[in-house]
């Protein structure tokens, strides 16, 4: 059921390059396909104008069949977002037993300089 809302995600290979200048540059190779969705998740309570609120964190729901680790980076096809994955997804997975299929991970926005 979930699945209807998943879309395509492609894992990313970190690549190391020499700039030519005695260091190295960081590139990102298209690795394995997968599908997904971003959601969001309710956080720690937080204080905003003498106010208690909950902070929002973008989750990604995925596919069972792959896990996602601290560090890794997923693009969402669809416009070219880059998500750098912070939680293991390996340990927040649905239980063998139930009809629901799928991981979860949190994630942050990347946004690379020009």
């Amino acid at each position: 059921m979930i699945e209807k809302w998943f879309e395509p995600f492609m894992l990313l290979e970190k690549q190391s390059q020499p700039d030519g200048l005695g260091g190295v540059r960081i590139t990102f190779a298209d690795d394995i396909p997968f599908s997904g969705v971003l959601t969001w998740a309710s956080d720690v309570p937080i204080s905003a104008a003498e106010r208690i609120a909950l902070e929002e964190s973008p989750v990604l729901l995925h596919e069972f069949d792959v896990t996602l680790s601290p560090g890794d980076h997923v693009r969402r096809e669809k416009d070219g977002a880059v998500y750098r994955v912070v939680s293991r997804s390996g340990s927040l997975r649905t239980p063998p037993f139930s009809g629901l299929r799928f991981c979860q991970a949190a994630v942050e926005r990347v946004v690379f300089p020009c």
